[in-house]
């Protein structure tokens, strides 16, 4: 699968070089073949920090674990590298719905200098506050539906003092919460969607929507790339690996290209 760069220039109160990747879904050690790959574009990048909004794993219990901590430990030598949890890492068994995140495998991550893992959490690092916030597994089973917004972004705690960057895994409804507003969020990286499975050729002609969202609805208007909301920035990265190893269509995968996001932000 080839890689390409997506590039965003953004006006803040910092000025800040950050990388966005999304969706890695580690499986196996197989995957670290590419996922070197990634790392040395990312290296070409020289950025001041690396956010993960999401799935790094496929599933909660991984095969080979000890080779994505090496891969981290290589990631987080290039700049801090700031985590957030996505839907897979809640995966125990999802084909028999049993949840739960694996405390074990991200305590052991978390051990790894400059990395940090943001389980409704927020750290503030060089005057910028990263917020990562855990979405339960119900939200994205209620994703079709008009949600209660307060109900899952209650616990988003921003600061008027800091730059304010948002993980949040999944973008579904998140454009519509006022509390983006209210909790002084500055920017929002997101990742979920796999672009809406829009093959990158069609990315010239399509901006935002996508053919069909992890949930299965078709043609979801917020799916991919840059969205303003008030004053709040909004990326939706396409992500590292497009379909999931659990996933029937991965014969698909070879129609899509893993995606590096380079955000530049100047005041």
């Amino acid at each position: 699968m080839r890689i390409v760069n997506k590039n965003y220039i953004l006006k803040g109160s910092v000025n800040t070089n950050i990388v966005l990747i999304s969706d890695i879904h580690y499986y196996n050690k197989k995957d670290i073949k590419h996922l070197n790959k990634v790392l040395e574009r990312i290296k070409k990048i020289k950025p001041s920090y690396i956010c993960i909004s999401g799935d790094l794993t496929d599933i909660s219990y991984i095969d080979d674990e000890k080779y994505l901590i090496d891969w981290l430990k290589k990631l987080s030598k290039i700049c801090k590298v700031i985590i957030s949890i996505g839907n897979h890492e809640l995966y125990i068994r999802k084909e028999v719905n049993i949840y739960g995140i694996n405390y074990t495998l991200f305590d052991k991550i978390e051990a790894i200098k400059n990395v940090y893992v943001l389980d409704n959490k927020s750290v503030i690092l060089d005057g910028i506050n990263f917020i990562g916030i855990t979405l339960p597994i119900d939200y994205y089973y209620n994703a079709k539906k008009s949600i209660d917004d307060d109900k899952y972004f209650k616990s988003i705690e921003g600061n008027k003092k800091y730059y304010n960057i948002l993980l949040c895994h999944s973008p579904i409804n998140i454009n519509n919460s006022e509390l983006l507003k209210e909790k002084n969020i500055d920017l929002v990286l997101c990742g979920h969607m796999h672009g809406g499975m829009v093959p990158r050729i069609f990315r010239k002609f399509i901006k935002n929507i996508g053919f069909i969202s992890p949930e299965k609805t078709l043609f979801p208007k917020i799916a991919y790339g840059h969205i303003l909301k008030d004053n709040t920035n909004i990326l939706i990265s396409s992500g590292i690996t497009v379909v999931s190893h659990i996933n029937r269509f991965r014969l698909l995968k070879e129609l899509f290209s893993s995606e590096i996001v380079d955000i530049k932000i100047k005041m």
